[in-house]
């Protein structure tokens, strides 16, 4: 009978076709049921009034929320956005309950698989632990802020305070006083509760920042007007070609975006599409103004290159 005699071409269209129970369903992704096994415990803590388990893995679902914002153009992500927020803020964990934390579990499993690995500073572990004594220890004290939620909210606060009269001196390029950084120092530490001095000098270490009003600068851009007054001496010096004058402007057009530019960035796109060898070639013959134009981005970030304190 054919039954008998089956080729290996219809031994692979019975295992391709044919072969899967009609059961079976896909697994989730490995990430989905990891984020499963965090919620699990968190329940688990909560419920066995295991406060020190219970903050390790808040943090885990925090830190997993704050890495989210970056996907928020990926509709599934959108749709969250609010739960995304209000995890992130301590006061929704103050009133939870295993229902809260179980309506967490369902709405975001499936978003955390969009992440990057690289992205997944977050680690799971699963493992058995041993028992061999017990003894008192003193508490360790878990922080009430991860640094990403920190950064979130200085990022926030610089947005919404460009008004704050240090902030408006950085973007206006107006000289800062000890006391001016001092001042900025502190409040931004205050939004990190007590942990804020720690959280704010790992932020700057993150971020490469040289000082606070270099890092604050960089967020909150200079102001077009003070940039330009910066270098009006060649965005009106007539004898300038129109390449030349398109060059100071693209200068100008960088700090009001980025509030700081290395001096080597101006060998490097955009500025190289006007030539590719860079202002020396581009301001052949005028290599004084080359030289003042390096100037004075040095002056535009004196004042800023040093930590407060």
């Amino acid at each position: 009978m054919a039954w008998q005699r089956i080729s290996d071409t219809d031994r692979q269209v019975l295992h391709d076709e044919v072969a899967g129970l009609p059961s079976e369903q896909p697994n989730d992704d490995i990430e989905s049921r990891l984020f499963d096994l965090t919620a699990l415990r968190l329940q688990l803590a909560l419920i066995e009034a295991d406060t020190g388990d219970f903050e390790r893995h808040r943090k885990r679902v925090v830190e997993l929320a704050g890495l989210l914002e970056e996907k928020s153009n990926v509709p599934a992500v959108k749709e969250q956005l609010g739960l995304r927020a209000a995890v992130q803020e301590a006061q929704w964990w103050e009133g939870t309950n295993l229902e809260l934390l179980e309506d967490l579990r369902l709405r975001l499993r499936g978003l955390v698989r969009l992440l990057e690995r690289k992205e997944r500073t977050v680690i799971y572990t699963n493992f058995q632990d041993e028992v061999r004594d017990i003894r008192d220890e003193d508490v360790v004290p878990m922080p009430k802020m991860t640094g990403a939620q920190y950064e979130k909210k200085v990022r926030e606060y610089l947005k919404n305070h460009q008004d704050h009269l240090v902030i408006h001196r950085l973007r206006t390029n107006q000289p800062l006083t000890e006391t001016d950084l001092e001042g900025l120092e502190q409040t931004l530490s205050e939004i990190g509760d007590e942990d804020g001095p720690r959280l704010l000098n790992d932020l700057l270490e993150r971020n490469g920042a040289p000082s606070l009003a270099w890092f604050v600068r960089s967020l909150v851009g200079m102001d077009r007007s003070a940039a330009q007054e910066a270098f009006a001496e060649f965005l009106n010096d007539r004898s300038l070609s129109p390449d030349q004058i398109r060059f100071v402007e693209m200068i100008v057009d960088q700090l009001t975006a980025r509030g700081v530019m290395p001096p080597e960035a101006l060998y490097e796109p955009p500025f190289t599409r006007l030539h590719h060898a860079g202002p020396d070639e581009l301001f052949t013959g005028k290599e004084d103004v080359v030289e003042a134009v390096f100037q004075q981005i040095e002056t535009i970030h004196e004042g800023i290159q040093t930590r407060a304190g």
